[in-house]
């Protein structure tokens, strides 16, 4: 099952998930930091921090050895810290520290022990430590007056998402500036899922569905860990980018110079990778409706668990011992996982992301594998991954198997292949819709206006023709003149360049073109070595 934090009285979804805390006492021989003392005395000792304790049970004490505490924003009392001297000298209390100025210390009427708390609320969204990292760091100070001694603490604002209510997205999408330059969004369960402007709705659509149906609950829901994982979607502001084609197909490039907003969402949401939009642009392998749907999921779960990584400690991506990897590793050692081919080059450059990178390609495969989708929606993915059903990974990853069964199927649901499929894309076109396409037979004759050669279509040479968006059409032409498509009247021999978005060559006599709203309503059909052949096209709606 998952391992989650170990902390006092209350398990609370807000909490820091990178530490295992120990609850109790800390400092001296409690496992605090050592204290360090000013100068010495043979009469006289210097007072020891004994250790610290949460003040409230919404901050739950975070004490280990390090003296991090985490607290929600809005709150002001953090711990009470506690001291004791040998000769039983009078106790006083004071701070030093980067963050000193934002905390206050307060002694208690008749014992050794001091409150801290902030001198203001802290607001999440408006940090006021030194580094503006929420983290405040400062030193509590004990003296009898004659020696000293100190340690070193930190109290971590976390943001408050109790007011948050996780649910379904309601299938309605917003349009507004809200995450410009993502002018469409839905949130399904705290994950935001945002899309650029291109982005059609439909498709937008689906990826909020999905998602809906992975994290919904069901039978199998472990309450604890859900609420931690959707809780934590809010406190690392979880954002799931959705784009048309892929990065490089924008003109103007994707940046913040061109696109406001582009910086803010990248350096304050935690963001993976985009969901890419197949279109007539795509490469051919991904414009299948098994590829949309597999690239929906891998990069769904991506963003889904990096969350994982900061919510589970069987999940850490970086932690050698932690389940994820070792059951990882397993994979690799078995021969059914090799991520070399793919991000080999970076296992010696940026050895940290490399791992971070082949961990969370792995928790995708276990988790399709695990739903059983592997085999319908990425059944070419060998040599990376080779394990095909959940019966197989059962069988030879036990360590998968196992945590795949006692973490995913407590916190995410199969959406299942009975709803995939059930889903339509509107960008996609099959290959049976293609190749049943209308279709001109062109042929080749001497030109009745001039000289040379030229193109004829239903018995009319240069024949100007209309094609309808939505369509797509097949040219069957003799390979000694190839025909082409240009914006430009006869193409390159005018001075343009050939047209070539949703164009496809299958051989050199057939030319076959997909007509979208984004194809210029005025094209020409030309042959690409002989001038003078072709004539006009007009799309029409």
């Amino acid at each position: 099952m998952i391992r989650r934090l170990i902390h006092c009285k209350l398990i609370l979804p807000f909490l820091s998930v990178f530490i295992l805390a120990a609850c109790g006492g800390g400092g001296g021989s409690a496992g605090g930091s050592v204290g360090q003392i000013d100068g010495t005395n043979a009469a006289n000792s210097a007072p020891t921090i004994l250790g610290a304790y949460s003040n409230t049970q919404v901050a739950c004490c975070y004490f280990e050895p390090n003296n991090d505490y985490f607290s929600m924003e809005g709150i002001t009392s953090i711990f009470t810290v506690s001291a004791s001297d040998a000769e039983g000298d009078s106790i006083t209390f004071s701070l030093s520290g980067d963050d000193a100025s934002k905390i206050n210390i307060s002694k208690k009427d008749g014992v050794n022990e001091a409150v801290v708390s902030f001198i203001l609320a802290p607001n999440f969204e408006s940090p006021e430590d030194a580094n503006s990292d929420n983290i405040y760091s400062f030193n509590v100070i004990v003296s009898d007056g004659t020696l000293s001694s100190s340690q070193t603490f930190t109290i971590s604002v976390t943001k408050d998402t109790s007011a948050d209510t996780a649910s379904a997205w309601d299938g309605v999408l917003l349009k507004n500036d809200a995450y410009k330059p993502y002018d469409k969004y839905g949130t399904s369960y705290n994950l935001i899922v945002g899309a650029l402007p291109d982005v059609t709705d439909g498709f937008a659509t689906n990826v909020l569905n999905i998602a809906n149906k992975i994290l919904a609950s069901n039978d199998a829901t472990n309450s604890v860990n859900r609420d931690l994982l959707l809780n934590n979607f809010n406190q690392y502001n979880a954002f799931q980018r959705v784009g048309k084609t892929n990065m490089s197909s924008y003109d103007p490039a994707l940046n913040n110079d061109n696109y406001a907003g582009w910086d803010n969402i990248n350096d304050n949401y935690s963001v993976v990778d985009f969901i890419w939009e197949s279109t007539y642009s795509s490469p051919a392998d991904e414009r299948t409706k098994a590829n949309q749907i597999n690239a929906i999921l891998e990069h769904l779960l991506h963003t889904i668990t990096l969350i994982f990584d900061k919510s589970y400690t069987s999940w850490g991506y970086e932690d050698e011992s932690s389940e994820l990897v070792l059951a990882m590793n397993e994979a690799i050692t078995g021969g059914f996982y090799n991520p070399s081919d793919n991000y080999g080059s970076l296992s010696d450059s940026d050895p940290a992301l490399y791992k971070r990178i082949i961990a969370q390609e792995f928790a995708y495969w276990m988790i399709v594998t695990g739903w059983d989708l592997k085999a319908l929606y990425a059944p070419d993915a060998s040599p990376e991954w080779t394990i095909v059903n959940a019966s197989e990974m059962e069988i030879k990853l036990p360590l998968a198997h196992t945590l795949f069964k006692d973490t995913v199927n407590g916190v995410l649901v199969n959406p299942t292949q009975a709803y995939l499929d059930s889903l339509s894309f509107s960008s996609l076109v099959s290959a049976t819709d293609v190749a049943n396409g209308p279709s001109f037979l062109v042929s080749v004759a001497a030109n009745a206006n001039g000289a040379g050669n030229v193109y004829v279509i239903d018995g009319t040479q240069k024949k100007s023709i209309t094609l309808e968006v939505g369509v797509n059409y097949i040219f069957n032409h003799s390979t000694d003149h190839p025909l082409r498509f240009s914006s430009t009247p006869d193409g390159t021999h005018g001075g343009g360049v050939e047209y070539a978005q949703g164009v496809y060559t299958y051989n050199p006599g057939r030319t076959e073109i997909e007509v979208h709203s984004e194809t210029p309503t005025t094209l020409y059909y030309y042959c690409s070595i002989h001038p003078g052949m072709g004539g006009s096209i007009t799309i029409s709606d």
